[in-house]
């Protein structure tokens, strides 16, 4: 009863979606959907050289270049998103965005396949679930990659859980797409014991740092910390980030030490259970300290629920997951406190596992 409710609610949440898409954001997708950003950066590098991929003035440039009436705002994310950008440029620029949607909407079913516990009907209620979501389908709508991060560490768990260390580290490595999402995934990772996947995402993300740093060079450096240091001022970034509601300031940092200091406890009281627990505590830990968080991020925090479900929920996680998904839902309405408060109970929760959980099959294939 429980799944066919789920999946009824499903459905109509993501019929209110599919309506908002067809009369809102896909008419408008030259202003409303972030592709044009990577699409832009894309072709800022391959014309001008990635030392100018964070020149604010190439960048507008080639954005409003697009098609009349394209709307530019910086590009912020890291050089590899550009890179994932760069074949899209083979195709025009229409014709691209709709296959970076399909390829966004492919990444969140995969991450649904993989991840998501129970029978065949409670999994299909979890997918109509994640998909009604209003902040899943507002990144999908508006071309964010938050999909994609969802499905790396989807992977890397998947690997992890199967005895693929290796494997799961380089599938870690890709949030770098869009690394505030899952940033202190990695820490949490290490502390309770998965020092493998750690080694391999750290030699990958080094990789792929050094190759970003010859490419953008010191100047272009430069530029990207000065965009970074003008979007930290933008209330839309931090809207929904602990600098909301506290301010900028020294009790941010004071704020951020403490989450990173309860995810540490958490990851170390994990060692020896399964490794979905400190994947899920680094993703809750990681929206609660960065300082840049969208409205889209928070489809990673249904990921992380199923990996806490799987792991083993109590019925107090269970509770506060049924109400944080009403919170993300009216998130619009009800803003960041309330959002706040139950990711850090989620968090906190987290660092006081359950002894004899109950443990789901991991899926045999992809």
């Amino acid at each position: 009863m429980w799944a066919a409710a789920g999946l009824w609610a499903g459905i109509l949440l993501s019929g209110f979606n599919l309506y908002a898409a067809v009369t809102t954001y896909i008419p408008q997708f030259l202003v409303r959907n972030d592709f044009r950003l990577v699409y832009g950066a894309a072709l800022d590098g391959w014309r001008y050289g990635y030392g100018h991929l964070y020149d604010l003035a190439a960048q507008k440039q080639v954005i409003e270049g697009l098609a009349p009436g394209t709307y530019w705002s910086p590009y912020l994310n890291p050089p590899p998103l550009a890179w994932l950008g760069t074949p899209f440029l083979a195709l025009p620029f229409d014709l691209a965005i709709l296959v970076w949607t399909v390829l966004l909407v492919g990444a969140a079913l995969l991450a649904w396949r993989l991840v998501a516990p129970g029978d065949r009907l409670s999994r299909l209620a979890h997918l109509a679930l994640f998909l009604g979501l209003f902040p899943t389908a507002f990144g999908l709508m508006v071309g964010q990659p938050v999909a994609l991060v969802a499905a790396a560490v989807a992977v890397a768990w998947w690997m992890a859980a199967r005895g693929r260390p290796g494997l799961a580290g380089l599938a870690l490595s890709c949030i770098a797409l869009k690394p505030q999402l899952a940033l202190l995934v990695p820490l949490c990772l290490l502390v309770a014991g998965h020092w493998r996947v750690v080694v391999v995402w750290s030699v990958a993300t080094a990789v792929m740092v050094a190759v970003a740093l010859v490419l953008l060079g010191g100047d272009g450096l430069q530029r990207y910390r000065d965009a970074l240091a003008l979007a930290s001022q933008w209330e839309p970034t931090r809207r929904y980030a602990i600098a909301g509601p506290l301010g900028l300031g020294p009790q941010v940092y004071l704020v951020e030490l403490i989450v990173v200091a309860i995810a540490i406890v958490a990851a170390w009281r994990q060692r020896g259970r399964p490794v979905g627990l400190p994947i899920a505590t680094g993703i809750v830990a990681s929206l609660l300290f960065t300082p840049y968080v969208g409205f889209q991020d928070f489809a990673m925090l249904v990921v992380a629920a199923w990996m806490v479900v799987r792991s083993g929920a109590t019925a107090f996680q269970v509770a506060l997951m049924v109400v944080g998904y009403a919170l993300l839902e009216l998130a619009l309405l009800v803003l960041a406190v309330p959002i706040l408060v139950a990711e850090s109970l989620l968090l906190l929760s987290l660092a006081w596992p359950i002894a004899t959980p109950r443990q789901w099959p991991v899926p045999a294939r992809p």
